[in-house]
């Protein structure tokens, strides 16, 4: 219709025509028939009536003819079938209370003008209380839905799968979903991913800090990413052990993780959601990409070597406390063990004018009351009984699971309680996975009795 109606020789170009236009000279407005708008009904001024209601012969003819533009055609018709999507859309989402749509197919691709009028259908056809969706990758879901259904019969049935944006196209910058995405990449994850069996029917979200809404957050979270480039390419330098061509490596990881940031720096939604995880994730593949399967390797290992000369010590020194001033300290050390993901700049600086040890670590957490205290409520929980059954989440390796986490492990293990520790299955920052957990207990068995017991009899 578009072909007939116009010049455009294809669909693109039609709506690239149509961005361009202005249906207001071939369509019939409320403002066309009432002089403004229609107060009594609601009705604004500026409000289709009718599309292609000037089209009428006595309406155009001669020189206001000549007036109206391809363009104008094409926006009015863009306009004309988008309104009916965006009707029928709701009206379906309507009998089924469903409050989200999410929209894919030839159709939108990605085009700006045409996303914006279907939002805007839904979102006058619901009177704002549904919203419209569209997908970053839609051209691909017939492909992955293919790929996805010959799976059911092979051995990878079952697995996770994530988008790898080292590879995926992105939206780009000064041309805003304009422009047909040309790659996606999926990245088949080792195990599948399931919801914690613990968290139930709750609303519980990893992520707290939305960065494509929050613009100072965004800004902060790019600026700390950047400002530590540096620093990080200095630790892949130092750690990475595989040293073929590592300089022009990280060049190229340096280069293109750079225009990561300065694209999400003025567009955040190009690669969908925005969180510090997502910016994690970006950082990863990329060095994935240029051959940096662990760069954090090396110092993983001395962070352990350096924390278990320390343990003994540790554990004596916590021994020696009263029972309820120990379970303060094993927080304490709970937090000044984790001082690697602080982020803040002042422990920064402080890091770089002299390493850290755990004790200077525990120096510098404020006092009590801590921004989230909850000691008491726990110190009660505990005197009432023992926790029957525990996870932790471990995070850094070094000080932080070695002085931290493990003597409060062994607090808990003392009490009764049974300990589930979880690791990460692939390595990411200086985190400990869940390999290197396993060889690090052989070496603390030694050192603890109570933990060398409790792993004897899988507890």
């Amino acid at each position: 219709l578009g072909s007939l109606l116009t010049s455009a020789q294809g669909f693109d170009e039609l709506l690239a025509m149509a961005e361009k236009g202005d249906s207001s000279t071939v369509d019939l407005l409320v403002k066309d028939i009432y002089g403004g708008s229609y107060e009594a009904m609601g009705l604004p001024g500026d409000l289709v009536a009718s599309s292609f209601g000037k089209a009428a012969r006595s309406r155009i003819s001669g020189p206001a003819r000549e007036q109206v533009h391809d363009a104008d055609i094409a926006k009015s018709l863009l306009h004309l079938i988008s309104n009916g999507i965006g009707q029928i859309a709701y009206l379906h989402a309507n009998l089924y209370n469903c409050e989200r749509i999410i929209f894919g197919g030839f159709f939108i691709r990605g085009k700006k003008a045409t996303m914006h009028t279907i939002s805007y259908a839904i979102n006058y056809w619901s009177k704002g209380k549904v919203e419209a969706l569209f997908l970053r990758h839609e051209g691909y879901l017939g492909a992955v839905g293919a790929y996805m259904k010959g799976a059911e019969s092979q051995d990878f049935a079952g697995k996770n799968y994530g988008e790898n944006f080292a590879f995926s196209d992105s939206f780009e910058v000064n041309d805003v979903m304009s422009k047909a995405l040309e790659f996606l990449e999926l990245d088949r994850l080792d195990l599948p991913l399931v919801k914690f069996p613990l968290i139930g029917d709750s609303d519980y979200q990893a992520d707290l800090i939305d960065l494509a809404v929050d613009t100072e957050a965004r800004h902060y979270w790019l600026d700390i990413f950047k400002d530590g480039l540096e620093r990080f390419c200095k630790v892949i330098r130092d750690g990475e052990s595989n040293r073929n061509h590592i300089d022009r490596r990280i060049a190229f990881f340096k280069k293109k993780f750079i225009e990561c940031l300065a694209l999400l720096r003025k567009n955040p939604f190009a690669y969908g959601v925005l969180t510090v995880r997502t910016l994690l994730d970006c950082r990863e593949q990329f060095l994935a990409e240029f051959d940096f399967y662990d760069p954090y390797l090396k110092f993983k290992q001395e962070e352990n070597a350096a924390a278990l000369t320390q343990l003994p010590t540790r554990l004596e020194y916590l021994h020696k406390m009263s029972w309820e001033e120990r379970q303060g300290e094993l927080i304490r050390g709970i937090l000044g063990g984790n001082i690697f993901d602080w982020g803040s700049s002042a422990v920064v600086k402080i890091n770089e004018t002299k390493q850290i040890d755990f004790k200077d670590a525990c120096d510098i957490v404020q006092g009590r009351p801590w921004f989230v205290d909850h000691l008491e409520h726990w110190v009660k929980r505990l005197k009432r009984a023992p926790v029957q059954k525990m996870m932790i989440f471990v995070d850094n390796s070094g000080a932080d699971i070695v002085l931290g986490v493990l003597p409060f492990v062994e607090e808990m293990l003392r009490m009764g309680s049974e300990v589930v520790l979880a690791a990460n299955s692939r390595p990411a920052l200086n985190d400990i996975t869940s390999h290197e957990l396993r060889l690090l207990l052989t070496q603390i068995l030694p050192m603890s009795p109570i933990i060398r017991e409790a792993h004897e009899n899988d507890k």
